[in-house]
């Protein structure tokens, strides 16, 4: 098992960089030619120090070494500066956890990977990825987020090296592993894969999806324009008005988004759900969805009695947490499914639950059993959708043009607010699109080449 640095942060990371010293360079020739005042130098000052602050950690990122190998003889490591071989026999445990990491003026946790050295083993580490773990001295690797790996796959080959001194405490991949042995049959567990499979899933979830682009557009004329608007007329009466101004828009503009463009994502329904006892558990990225169903809230809801999920019947919590039918077709889960959803339904203790079993029994009779898989194009799907979801550098290019736009306009009626809304937002924006760009497109060019390899 191999584990290098991606070259592509790497790069984004040089490329950074480079960015931010042309942005400081052209904010202090910018400063000189419109002989700007001395709040304003204060500003820009400002600017330009934490820009060049971040670029000496961005270089140190991109040269700084990584390579971590594991065999039935032990690891290699090579982290900057530090070089180890440990054989397995050095080795007591090796160890998953979960971290905090500072960062913007609060915690955020990381799962780590961490070596536990047997007493009398030198340690002979740098002080930053010393660490211990239960009270014994220890070695911090790496955050699993850093090298590009697969972090399931990263533990299942892991733990056929590491045998019994593999301990995984990391919730998320404990739920992940539960979901590993639902696929695979183990420990009484039984996956119910995602529904609709294949193409017939992609084109589901883009049903789902399909309100998201008129509420993004309705977010767009209601919140961001008339927001804009009214912060350039409010700064032409005094600067100080359309500064107060932008800033409860911005929050205004922010929390329409949050609460109206993501409410019909509807992420997870459509995906892959795994029964371990009583529980229904799901993994979807680093999310974890558990429900419990003798928790006397189960509810089996009729095509048409919840909007926006069509001719498909719904099982919720009392919110709806799966799909058992096609929005689109009204064709339902197969027979099996449904039957090992109502079998643990119906020893709940509560009526509400055993009422959901016989629901879900009503509908078994009317399903069908699993038939064969067949290649059915799920990659040509999964195109379309990568290309639809392309589609949204054009929608947000317009939202960051407006943004720009509104600067300008800000820029020859106000003396300071229009710099500070191209610098504070203007900026930072186009980075953002700019880089939400090019992953995008990675994305679509991944999806056809995926495509194209499949279909010959």
């Amino acid at each position: 098992m191999n584990l290098r640095r991606p070259t592509g942060p790497r790069v984004l990371a040089v490329v950074t960089a480079a960015s931010l010293v042309g942005f400081v360079g052209y904010l202090v020739y910018l400063m000189f030619a419109i002989r700007a005042s001395v709040p304003v130098w204060l500003f820009a000052g400002v600017a330009s120090l934490t820009a060049l602050v971040m670029v000496p950690s961005l270089l140190r990122y991109a040269v700084q070494a990584f390579q971590v190998d594991v065999d039935r003889r032990g690891w290699t490591v090579l982290i900057g500066q530090y070089r180890r071989e440990l054989r397995w026999a050095e080795i007591s445990a090796v160890v998953i956890k979960s971290r905090e990491i500072e960062g913007q003026g609060r915690q955020r946790p990381a799962s780590a990977l961490y070596l536990v050295l047997n007493p009398g083993v030198s340690m002979d580490v740098p002080r930053r990825l010393r660490a211990t773990v239960d009270g014994r001295p220890a070695v911090r690797l790496f955050d699993l987020s850093e090298p590009k790996i697969e972090e399931m796959q990263f533990v299942h080959d892991l733990a056929s090296l590491a045998g019994d001194r593999l301990e995984v405490r990391v919730h998320l991949l404990n739920m992940e592993m539960l979901c590993e042995d639902a696929r695979q049959g183990r420990n009484g567990r039984r996956l119910l894969p995602a529904f609709p499979p294949g193409a017939q899933g992609v084109r589901t979830q883009r049903w789902l999806n399909r309100r998201r682009f008129p509420i993004f557009v309705a977010w767009y004329l209601i919140a961001v324009i008339p927001t804009l608007l009214l912060t350039g007329f409010m700064a032409q009466l005094h600067e100080l008005l359309g500064a107060a101004v932008a800033v409860l828009g911005l929050f205004a503009v922010v929390a329409a988004y949050t609460q109206f463009v993501t409410l019909f994502g509807h992420k997870t329904l459509n995906a892959e759900w795994a029964i371990a006892g009583t529980g229904l558990v799901q993994v979807v990225g680093h999310r974890i969805f558990h429900e419990d169903m003798h928790g006397g809230k189960a509810v089996v809801l009729a095509p048409g009695a919840k909007r926006g999920y069509g001719k498909a019947w719904l099982l919720g919590f009392p919110n709806v947490v799966a799909l058992l039918g096609d929005p689109r077709t009204g064709r339902l889960r197969n027979r099996d499914d449904l039957h090992a959803l109502s079998a643990v339904l119906g020893e709940s203790p509560h009526v509400a639950d055993r009422a959901a079993a016989q629901e879900i029994d009503k509908l078994a009779l009317q399903s069908q059993v699993r038939g064969p898989t067949k290649r059915d194009g799920a990659e040509i799907a999964r195109l379309w959708m990568s290309l639809t979801k392309a589609g949204r550098i054009l929608a947000w290019a317009v939202v960051v043009g407006s943004v720009l736009l509104a600067g300008g306009w800000l820029l020859e009626s106000s003396e300071y607010l229009g710099g500070a809304v191209l610098l504070i937002l203007g900026v930072p924006l186009t980075l953002i699109w700019a880089l939400y760009a090019l992953y995008r497109i990675s994305a679509l060019l991944s999806a056809a080449w995926q495509a194209l390899r499949k279909n010959h």
